[in-house]
């Protein structure tokens, strides 16, 4: 499918702590990182993100994973 990144990472929802604001949001240049009410658990848009993996190393629950 075009414009759907398959090297996009993804949230693993057993280490997430669906915090009340997300650190990783503001590593994200490409803001592919969706939470959109505090304490809700955060996904990845596959249709933005750009599979720089950034975001891997900047969760404190390391709750973001390659596949």
């Amino acid at each position: 499918m075009i414009g759907i990144n398959d090297r996009a990472p993804r949230i693993d929802a057993d280490k997430c702590r669906a915090c009340q604001r997300c650190p990783v949001r503001k590593t994200c240049k490409m803001k592919a990182l969706v939470q959109f009410e505090a304490h809700e658990l955060p996904y990845i848009d596959r249709n933005v993100c750009r599979g720089c993996l950034v975001c891997l190393e900047e969760c404190p629950f390391r709750a973001i994973v390659a596949e």
